[in-house]
């Protein structure tokens, strides 16, 4: 070989050399790009999702595995199957580049999330007049469950707060005729034993008056509630005053419910005059449900901040070296709530009725006023508490009562 070739050949080498080495630091300068958006995104709040154009994940933020509840790393997966898609994402988009739908799912610990999610078609521009290269897509997610409950919290309140007045209004002109009508009752009972008739009419008249006035009382109580007189109280006091109201009911059938009830629990601030009644209306309803009062269970504990109450929260985000597996989003809440509970093991409560258990005037009880629950969440509301509900059918049902304790 030549001088001149050999010339030649050492000049490619050196080329080859360079252009291996701006490959070297274009791939490294990548990484760190790449490194860095994944950083940046690791810390926003929203779960973000980044995929190849079949759907693989290439990459999911620490709050998209937080909010799934899914603690090791998910790519490779597909987008279709992590998120319950029916389709495809290019099958949901067509010929959109971006897409905003509310997709309900299951997570892996069977907690329901409302996601409003963005899928947004990734494509790149070639520079070569109008075409691109499609690259995969990008979703963007959160969850608006909690937004949504609240909003219909609040649209019901409201609706509450527009019917007071007129229920109490409506019971206030009503109460004077249903006493004439008892006064009219009785007298007529007299006068038939006077005459020696012996007629069912009048006792059964009483009956009714007596329901309608019974319902006359609730409604008052419904329309024109009384301002909370908040004050600090012992949590075993106003369930021991609850436990007391039922407790003729519990005797005549010759069995008790059952009382857990930790005595050094801290003070509330509430009113517990209030409270023992909002109380009393759960301890009622629960042993209407069931057979016998050994089914009933009235629960008083120390708890964390109830699901969507953030105040006693504080999300912490992991190191950034932390990998997914041992990532847990969210920091050990404190203690700082006092939660009542009335359990019971009755036939639970259909799924389709739970949304209306609240409203005034809802009841499945032949003899019930529908009142008794909007009363026990309008108290609870006042004294700045929680009033939940968790029951499926073949039970147990359970109405929470949560006040924060005062420290």
């Amino acid at each position: 070989m030549g001088a001149p070739e050999e010339a030649t050949v050492e000049s490619l080498r050196q080329e080859i050399y360079e252009l291996r080495t701006k490959l070297a630091i274009a791939r490294r300068a990548l990484a760190e790009e790449r490194e860095l958006d994944h950083a940046i995104l690791d810390g926003v709040d929203v779960g973000v999702i980044t995929t190849q154009p079949d759907g693989t994940i290439t990459f999911a933020n620490r709050c998209a595995l937080a909010l799934l509840q899914i603690p090791e790393d998910v790519v490779g997966v597909t987008v279709q199957y992590l998120l319950g898609f029916e389709r495809s994402p290019a099958e949901l988009l067509g010929e959109d580049a971006r897409l905003t739908l509310i997709h309900p799912l299951l997570t892996r610990n069977q907690s329901p999330l409302d996601l409003e999610l963005s899928i947004t078609r990734g494509d790149v521009h070639t520079g070569d007049g109008d075409s691109s290269v499609r690259v995969g897509f990008f979703l963007i997610f959160r969850d608006v469950g909690e937004e949504r409950r609240k909003e219909a919290e609040r649209s019901r309140f409201e609706r509450l707060a527009a019917m007071g007045p007129m229920v109490a209004g409506f019971a206030h002109e009503i109460r004077n005729p249903v006493a004439a009508l008892r006064s009219i009752a009785e007298e007529l009972g007299e006068e038939l034993a006077a005459a020696g008739v012996a007629l069912p009419h009048a006792r059964r008249m009483l009956l009714v008056l007596a329901r309608i006035e019974r319902l006359v009382r609730t409604s008052l109580r419904f329309g024109r509630p009384a301002s909370a007189k908040l004050a600090a109280h012992r949590p075993w006091e106003i369930g021991a005053g609850a436990v007391a109201s039922v407790y003729q009911r519990t005797k005549a059938s010759g069995a008790q419910m059952r009382v857990e009830m930790d005595s050094e629990l801290p003070d509330v601030l509430a009113d517990d005059e209030q409270l023992t009644q909002a109380l009393t209306i759960l301890l009622e309803n629960a042993l209407d449900a069931v057979s016998t009062p050994e089914k009933v269970l009235l629960r008083v504990t120390r708890a964390a901040a109830p699901e969507g109450d953030h105040r006693g929260r504080k999300s912490t985000p992991p190191p950034r070296d932390t990998p997914p597996a041992a990532f847990t989003p969210v920091a050990v809440p404190p203690l700082t709530w006092v939660r009542f509970e009335v359990v019971d093991d009755g036939p639970g409560i259909p799924a389709d009725l739970r949304s209306r258990i609240f409203d005034p005037f809802f009841t499945t009880k032949p003899q019930g006023t529908g009142l008794g629950l909007s009363i026990a969440q309008q108290i609870v509301s006042e004294n700045g508490g929680r009033l939940d509900l968790s029951s499926a059918r073949g039970g147990p049902t359970i109405f929470a009562i949560s006040l924060r304790i005062i420290e």
